[in-house]
């Protein structure tokens, strides 16, 4: 019987499936330009659109926080699935998150160990007591309000019945304990537990438009906040129908962002964003750097989410001061590692992370941090290439293309005799090249004075001084010569096109999809309120959340989904 369910809801949830939507105008990577990028233009009169909404399916992250919610139980059953597919820098882009059988078998043994685990706490997750009111009737009294938890909404038309079925099946050969954890699998393994489906109601005004429903605004505010499940005010909330008044979003958007489940999603977001999440798998040759280890990878990680949440927390910080703050956070070991002077390794205190402020001249921000520096090198040096495109990319939102196929990739002459400038001559000389290494390698050149671990470095391995020279060029607003990476920071700490690109990142990683030419409205309105906030993280959330587009999707075909 058993068998015969998974394999039933397997088939359910790969139906589920949509075939991949064709990108919308102005999603696609234009080509490269040397002209910098217009302000984002939005008619005020056009109307509301809110772009694409796919169906997402949960990320491990997501299934794990809302098991953990859910059930209490916090066994983190999801790490070991199938790693997401990363698009535009996220784990939770819609276009990605297909689901194959290998997730399906993986979705199905893990509700199958759910279940079974929750037969040990059924006094905690009963509702009722079935020695008083019945087996039966307490089944499904757990079914009713346990399914309205999972799948995010309640139960309509027979589904309560169907799942009565599979409680009847899992009882008449488990007695009750086996017909609620069949029961509790069916739920964990369908479309409606493992995707965020949204249904939604004709719109009032806009036959074009849908809007969502309370319990699937509560689903995109606590995903986008907590990556988990709504808690109980929420679904209080979305009951009363009082979700879609602006007061009222915005008053739980600050509730839950003063919550501590929030910090672990904003982290998320730039540990993404920033790819620190990299840093645990990069290798180094032991030859050349012998103290590099997993040990360090642990502690530049900690160095940077310490860093992050003094950013998003201490309210004498904002944005700016992620691109341009000359301090960083270290232990003792990391200051040590990194080389750090005496009056720094003094102050240390054993394991204990904290604040050290550094040379202005050298250092800026998250930029010239030793995960993000680390990330972007190559095993035995640096490359201005990698580092390049990453601020272009990441930090500038100017997306490039790859190489064009009849150009052949030829790597830098490794000759150790040779500067790292000269090593990429052949970028600048070469005509069919120069296009768009104009546009990177002179910025990675910038931080030439950290090495292939984020250590300062005055002197290259062949024993030539460093040009950190540089300059940057094709922005809206900075184009200019830059002299060293701490020069770089300070400039995009001051950029309108940076901060319109951390905009363009939390779009991103809120509505799990790029951005199109429809959201120019919605992006301004969005980074409007950021200045206005003084480029403060929360306050771009929370504007995000009240955005028009945030409640609506476009109207489409209903797809009808099995329990």
């Amino acid at each position: 019987m058993r068998t015969l369910l998974s394999g039933l809801l397997a088939t359910a949830l790969l139906a589920c499936e949509e075939p991949p939507e064709p990108a919308a105008p102005g999603y696609e990577p234009a080509p490269p330009s040397t002209r910098a990028p217009k302000r984002p233009v939005c008619d005020a009169d056009a109307k509301l659109d809110p772009g694409p909404a796919l169906i997402r399916r949960l990320t491990r992250v997501e299934y794990d926080n809302t098991v953990r919610m859910l059930l209490g139980d916090a066994v983190d059953l999801a790490r070991d699935f199938t790693p997401e597919e990363e698009m535009l820098g996220f784990d939770n882009n819609a276009r990605t998150l297909s689901v194959t059988a290998v997730h399906a078998e993986e979705f199905m043994g893990a509700a199958e160990t759910l279940g079974w685990r929750a037969v040990n706490r059924l006094p905690q997750l009963l509702p009722c007591d079935p020695a008083l009111i019945g087996e039966r009737a307490c089944a499904e009294a757990f079914v009713d309000t346990f399914g309205q938890r999972a799948w995010r909404r309640p139960l309509v038309g027979d589904e309560l019945a169907t799942l009565m079925q599979v409680y009847d099946a899992g009882a008449e050969v488990d007695g009750f304990a086996g017909g609620v954890s069949l029961a509790l699998e069916a739920l964990l393994q369908s479309p409606n537990f493992l995707y965020r489906i949204e249904v939604g109601t004709p719109h009032a005004e806009r036959p074009d438009l849908v809007a969502l429903t309370q319990y699937e605004i509560a689903s995109r505010l606590s995903y986008l906040l907590w990556r988990s499940m709504p808690d109980d005010a929420l679904f209080d909330a979305a009951a009363l129908g009082v979700l879609d008044e602006p007061a009222v979003l915005r008053a739980h958007a600050e509730r839950m962002l003063a919550d501590p489940r929030a910090e672990a999603a904003i982290w998320s977001f730039f540990e993404q964003w920033l790819r620190v999440d990299e840093i645990m798998g990069v290798e180094r040759d032991v030859r050349d750097f012998p103290d590099f280890n997993d040990r360090i990878q642990q502690l530049m990680y900690a160095e940077t989410r310490h860093f992050v949440s003094a950013i998003v927390n201490d309210p004498a910080l904002n944005m700016t001061d992620l691109f341009g703050a000359p301090f960083t956070f270290a232990n003792q070991e990391l200051a040590e590692f990194y080389g750090f002077n005496d009056a720094v390794l003094k102050s240390m205190r054993g394991d204990e992370f904290m604040r050290v402020d550094l040379d202005p001249a050298r250092h800026g921000g998250v930029v010239t941090q030793g995960a993000l520096m680390t990330v972007t090198a190559k095993a035995r040096m640096t490359s201005p290439v990698h580092r390049g495109v990453f601020v272009r990319e990441h930090l500038l939102c100017t997306p490039l293309p790859p190489p064009p196929p009849n150009i052949p990739i030829v790597p830098p002459d490794p000759d150790p005799a040779l500067s790292t400038r000269a090593k990429f001559a052949e970028h600048s000389t070469n005509v069919a090249c120069a296009g768009c290494h104009s546009m990177i390698d002179e910025l990675g050149f910038t931080f030439e004075h950290f090495d292939p671990v984020g250590r300062w470095r005055d002197v290259e391995p062949g024993g030539h001084r460093v040009d950190a020279s540089g300059s940057i060029n094709a922005t809206m607003d900075i184009d200019g010569p830059l002299t060293g990476a701490a020069d770089l920071a300070r400039t995009l700490a001051g950029s309108e096109q940076v901060h319109r690109c951390v905009v363009t990142q939390v779009f991103r990683f809120a509505h799990g999809r790029g951005e199109n030419a429809v959201d120019g409205c919605a992006l301004n309105a969005m980074y409007d309120a950021y200045v206005d906030a003084d480029y403060d993280l929360r306050s771009l959330f929370v504007a995000t959340v009240l955005d028009p587009s945030f409640r609506v999707r476009r109207a489409e075909p209903d797809v009808e989904v099995a329990p």
